[in-house]
């Protein structure tokens, strides 16, 4: 399932942009939605892959900032493949999703509410235990 459509890509950024990143052909004028499906689709697991230790997925009502951070992620996977001027600007956008999913699927944030009010279900999943610290490790060990 994916939290954004090529259609929010499209309202997000400029059009002269998009049209570069998804055409091959340097002459064409309208953005091509199959590349931008495609990293959205990727966009979306990768943002599953974050969150379904902490979520119950599939999400049945999304909350609004996955659409943001989707389409971030794709814009920097389409500026991957297309060397821009604003590559950088992507990456850090990128970087900043990023690090806003693992703090989700720490549990340090949450991912806010739905437009019904509520925030999505959490996973079945069994809390983990931490042990003593280690006695040993590389570096007292090194030498035996």
């Amino acid at each position: 399932m994916s939290y954004a459509t090529a259609q929010d890509v499209i309202n997000r950024y400029p059009n002269r942009d998009l049209v570069q990143l998804t055409n091959e052909d340097p002459t064409a004028t309208t953005v091509n939605d199959v590349p931008i499906t495609q990293a959205l689709a990727d966009a979306s697991a990768e943002i599953d892959g974050y969150i379904e230790g902490r979520f119950a997925l599939p999400l049945t009502d999304p909350p609004a900032v996955l659409n943001r951070l989707t389409t971030d992620i794709a814009m920097y996977r389409l500026q991957s493949l297309r060397p821009l001027h604003d590559l950088e600007d992507a990456r850090e956008r990128y970087q900043d999703a990023i690090a806003m999913l693992t703090k989700v699927a720490a549990g340090e944030l949450t991912l806010g509410l739905s437009a019904d009010g509520q925030e999505p279900p959490l996973a079945d999943v069994v809390e983990s235990v931490q042990g003593p610290k280690r006695v040993f490790d590389r570096r007292k060990l090194k030498g035996y």
